[in-house]
C-alpha cells in the first residue's frame, strides 16, 4: 500500500499529509519536490485518495470502491496531466479550468488535479497554471509534482504548499536489489544507477536475469574506459556503435536505450571517480582493485567527476547521442594520467 511505502521511505510527508486529513487542513495547492525516483506521484494518489475517501478517516483506506477507481484513474473529477514525455502546454492547463468550470460529476463534490512532472510546463502553460492556483474555484485541489523546483516559477510555489521529499541512499537501493534477486556485484553497481524501483525492469526481468542489452554493456562500457588510458579512451566511441549502442529496429526504442545506457555509464563513472577520491573500496573484489590502485589519481578523478556529471546533464532526448560520448570520451582523453 501507498501509506506504507510513504511512511517507510518519507516519515515527515507521510505525518504532514496524515495530520492536514485529520484535522481536515487540506490545501488547496500542493507542490511535491524532490529527486526523481521519491514517490511524489505515488503520495500525489494518495492525497487524491484521502480526500475522496468513503471512510474518511485521516489517510485514504487504499480499499474502497472510491479509492480503487481513483488509483486507476477512472474518478471522473480527477485528471491528470504527466510532463515526462511531452512538455505541458498552455491548452492543456486551460482544458482543466473549463472541465472544472462546470458542476462536479461524482457526487462527492470535490474536484483534484495532478500534474506531475510540472516543471516540463511552458512558460506560458505556468502562467495559467498560476491563474487558475490564485483563483481555483470551491471543491478543487491541485496537486503539482516535480523533479526539478528550481524550473517553477517563484509565484508559482509561493502558492503551493510545498513538501520536499529526501533522497534515497544507494544503500536503500543496494537493499531493495538483493530483495528483487540481484546479486551483490550488480547490485553495487545498480543502486547508483537506478534511482526508481520501476525502473529496474529496464534492466533486470522480475527473476533477477539480466538484460544484456543494457546493464551488461553499460557494464562493459565502465570495464573497457578502466583498462584503458589517455587518448586510448576515444575509441571506446567506436565500440560503442558497433559492440554497446542499441540494435533495437524501432527508432525510438533506440534512442530510448541509448540514452539510459549512458547516463547509467556516466553514473558509473561519477560512482569511480568518487570511491577514488574518498579512497571507499566497495563493490566486487576486482572493482576495489582498480579503485585501490587509483589513489594517487586524485586530481584525475575530479576531472572525471566534474566531465561526467557535465555529460549526464548534456544526455537527454533532444541531443545527438553519439556527439555528447565523442566529446565526453575526448575531453577524459585529454586527461593527465599522472596528474595527481
Amino acid at each position: 500500500m501507498i501509506k506504507e511505502l510513504l511512511e517507510k521511505q518519507q516519515p515527515i510527508v507521510y505525518r504532514a499529509l496524515d495530520n492536514a486529513c485529520k484535522t481536515n487542513r487540506i490545501s488547496s495547492a500542493y507542490l511535491f519536490t524532490g529527486p526523481y525516483g521519491t514517490p511524489k506521484y505515488e503520495a500525489a494518489v494518495l492525497l487524491a485518495q484521502s480526500i475522496l475517501c468513503e471512510k474518511k478517516n485521516g489517510l485514504a483506506c487504499e480499499e474502497c470502491n472510491t479509492c480503487r477507481r481513483v488509483r486507476e484513474g477512472t474518478y471522473a473529477d480527477l485528471m491528470i496531466l504527466d510532463g515526462k514525455d511531452e512538455s505541458i502546454s498552455k491548452e492543456m492547463i486551460d482544458g482543466i479550468q473549463e472541465k472544472f468550470s462546470k458542476t462536479a460529476l461524482e457526487e462527492n463534490g470535490q474536484r483534484i488535479y495532478i500534474i506531475k512532472n510540472a516543471e516540463n510546463a511552458t512558460i506560458s502553460a505556468q502562467n495559467s497554471m498560476l491563474k487558475f492556483l490564485e483563483e481555483p474555484g470551491s471543491g478543487v485541489t491541485a496537486i503539482l509534482t516535480t523533479d526539478n523546483v528550481n524550473r517553477m516559477l517563484p509565484t508559482i510555489i509561493s502558492r503551493c504548499t510545498v513538501l520536499p521529499f529526501m533522497p534515497r541512499s544507494a544503500k536503500d537501493y543496494f537493499d531493495d536489489l538483493i530483495h528483487e534477486g540481484v546479486n551483490q556485484e550488480d547490485a553495487y553497481f545498480m543502486s547508483h544507477i537506478v534511482k526508481d524501483m520501476a525502473d529496474l525492469k529496464n534492466m533486470y526481468d522480475i527473476e533477477g536475469q539480466k538484460n544484456t542489452v543494457l546493464f551488461e554493456h553499460v557494464c562493459g562500457m565502465l570495464k573497457q574506459f578502466l583498462n584503458c588510458e589517455g587518448m586510448k579512451r576515444k575509441e571506446l566511441s567506436v565500440d560503442w556503435e558497433v559492440n554497446w549502442s542499441s540494435k533495437a529496429k524501432d527508432t525510438n526504442i533506440s534512442k530510448k536505450e541509448n540514452l539510459l545506457m549512458l547516463s547509467s555509464f556516466y553514473d558509473l563513472l561519477m560512482l569511480y571517480a568518487h570511491d577514488v577520491i574518498t579512497e571507499n573500496l566497495d563493490g566486487p573484489l576486482w572493482y576495489q582493485n582498480v579503485v585501490k590502485n587509483s589513489f594517487e589519481k586524485k586530481k584525475m578523478c575530479c576531472d572525471i567527476l566534474r566531465i561526467a556529471l557535465e555529460e549526464k546533464d548534456a544526455c537527454n532526448r533532444y541531443n545527438d547521442l553519439n556527439l555528447v560520448l565523442y566529446q565526453s570520451l575526448y575531453q577524459l582523453g585529454g586527461i593527465n594520467d599522472t596528474n595527481k
